[in-house]
């Protein structure tokens, strides 16, 4: 067992931040008590309901899948797919469907989904845009893609203490293997370039409280990324430091922001 993993480098697989840690399942578990609310309000929103056919592309450990099971079956379909889907085994027993796929290289059903959704995932994909094409296309005419990116937006320089310090390199590390810090703020342009209508989009910055899942979910994130961070310079005792700020509840702290942009397919036929 291993609490140090490394990031991915340019020449690994496609996404940045590997599952098969140790840890990921319970990071995972986190990242989904932190962001599922956001998300379910706005797929609620959205329209998601029984009857619709849901894709959840890089589904991770698989929180909003199961949501999906509960919004839209009986009478839809929910398939979750992943280059590692270790981490949704429980799905079928809910009524979804679980894929190994690798959304760069694999076959994506086309014009076959009322809903598509991906959260954190496309940020991590050197072959980003080709990928938001391909789930662009995966859209039913009427259909609904649904995007959550992470994007620093001035924000990432500007947070304090060791937590901002640890934060920067992680940031670092990332794009080093191929992430991008900055893309998710292009997608209501990118969005309408591909052709789709009723674009829309919105930014928060998480603020939590040290303990909190959200502060526990970074806390594994910097023990998993711990030898990278120090590879990049980052001394071991600044990374300690940071994880006692998350661990510590008379804290606040913030994180760069979430983008959320959302799209419907009109009936393009040269998508």
């Amino acid at each position: 067992m291993s609490w140090s993993s490394p990031i991915s480098s340019p020449g690994d697989p496609y996404y940045s931040l590997p599952n098969e840690w140790d840890f990921a399942d319970e990071r995972l578990a986190l990242l989904g008590a932190a962001y599922d609310s956001a998300s379910i309000a706005l797929a609620r929103r959205l329209g998601v309901r029984a009857g619709w056919r849901c894709l959840e592309a890089g589904a991770g450990g698989g929180s909003f899948a199961r949501w999906l099971c509960s919004a839209a079956l009986p009478g839809g379909r929910v398939l979750a797919v992943d280059a590692d889907p270790r981490h949704l085994t429980d799905l079928p027993g809910r009524g979804g469907e679980v894929a190994q796929l690798d959304l760069v290289a694999d076959d994506i059903p086309e014009r076959a989904f009322d809903f598509v959704h991906t959260r954190f995932v496309l940020l991590h994909i050197a072959d980003r845009d080709i990928v938001l094409e391909r789930l662009a296309r995966a859209l039913a005419p009427g259909g609904v893609l649904m995007l959550e990116e992470g994007d620093g937006l001035g924000v990432l320089d500007e947070m304090p203490g060791a937590f901002g310090e640890v934060w920067r390199a992680f940031a670092r590390s990332t794009e080093i293997a191929g992430a991008s810090q900055s893309w998710a703020r292009s997608l209501p342009a990118q969005l309408e370039e591909l052709g789709l209508v009723d674009v829309h989009a919105e930014a928060d910055i998480p603020m939590f409280r040290g303990g909190s899942p959200m502060a526990r979910m970074w806390n594994l994130t910097w023990a998993q990324a711990h030898d990278t961070l120090v590879t990049l310079g980052v001394r071991p005792e600044v990374i300690a430091a940071a994880r006692a700020e998350l661990q510590d509840e008379q804290r606040w702290l913030y994180a760069p922001p979430t983008v959320r942009a959302w799209a419907r397919r009109d009936d393009i036929p040269d998508l």
